[in-house]
């Protein structure tokens, strides 16, 4: 009931900023696609009452891995509907750890030690409603962005006796909604565009983040080049056992391409 009360407050809230949408350029249409790499970190941990397993130190994700982001932007001249932004990223990842001492996985498998692997496999779609007020060259967006997570990991210990230590831990099973702020100054003289944005929510043991900070330069008319670095991180307990909770993060710089349509 209070997830349904926070959707209906930010969707208030963005009503009254529909009105002021303006189109950069209306010459160039409602639509613009990009598609962008970044080369991420992952981190994270698995914490207990007995103990905590680092991503990195304990199960060896240690390498950057670069992923695919895709990205739609759909934009309108109706006051009262707000403008719609849909992000995509995938990221799949395995390593190869060794366990100095024995850890608490679940409350299954408690003797996790030595050599283990494990892979990852992490998806999100970020769907943003939103609308802005304009003044001057700086722009200030407010909406609310519905964040979809799928997340998988599966540790297994390699010289398990019995071969059954293997573990299967899954993230976050329903949508999960932000409030969503961002503040973008045109500096249209120099056809640059600096942009930052950030969706945060904690409510109890769950909680989400989502920064973004980037600078845009426009090659042409119809085309935008960015750089910029890119945060995203969820903490929530495992669906199977409420005694484990999990810090999931990946991190890194970006490079995305936008066409105007």
């Amino acid at each position: 009931m209070f997830k349904l009360k926070s959707k209906l407050i930010m969707l208030a809230l963005c009503t009254n900023l529909f009105a002021s949408y303006q189109y950069d350029d209306p010459t160039l249409g409602n639509i613009a696609l990009e598609v962008g790499v970044c080369n991420t970190s992952l981190n994270g941990s698995i914490e207990n009452t007995a103990t905590t397993t680092d991503f990195k130190n304990d199960l060896g994700f240690n390498e950057n891995k670069n992923i695919t982001s895709f990205g739609i932007d759909l934009k309108n001249d109706i006051y009262w509907m707000p403008n719609i932004y849909i992000n995509y990223f995938n990221l799949s990842n395995t390593a190869d750890g060794s366990l100095a001492t024995a850890k608490r996985i679940d409350a299954i498998y408690d003797n996790f030690s030595g050599s283990v692997s494990s892979s990852v496999d992490y998806s999100e779609i970020n769907t943003i409603m939103y609308g802005f007020l304009q003044q001057d060259i700086f722009e200030f967006d407010l909406g609310l962005n519905i964040k979809q997570i799928d997340f998988t990991q599966i540790i297994k210990e390699n010289n398990a006796i019995d071969g059954k230590d293997e573990v299967t831990i899954i993230g976050p099973d329903k949508i999960i909604p932000l409030p969503y702020i961002a503040l973008k100054i045109d500096l249209d003289f120099i056809d640059t565009v600096l942009k930052a944005e950030a969706s945060i929510l904690s409510l109890g043991d769950d909680e989400a983040k989502d920064y973004k900070y980037s600078i845009n330069y426009r090659v042409m008319r119809h085309m935008y080049i960015s750089y910029g670095y890119r945060f995203n991180s969820w903490k929530s307990r495992s669906v199977k056992d409420k005694h484990e909770k999990y810090d999931v993060n990946i991190k890194g710089n970006y490079f995305n391409v936008k066409i105007l349509f």
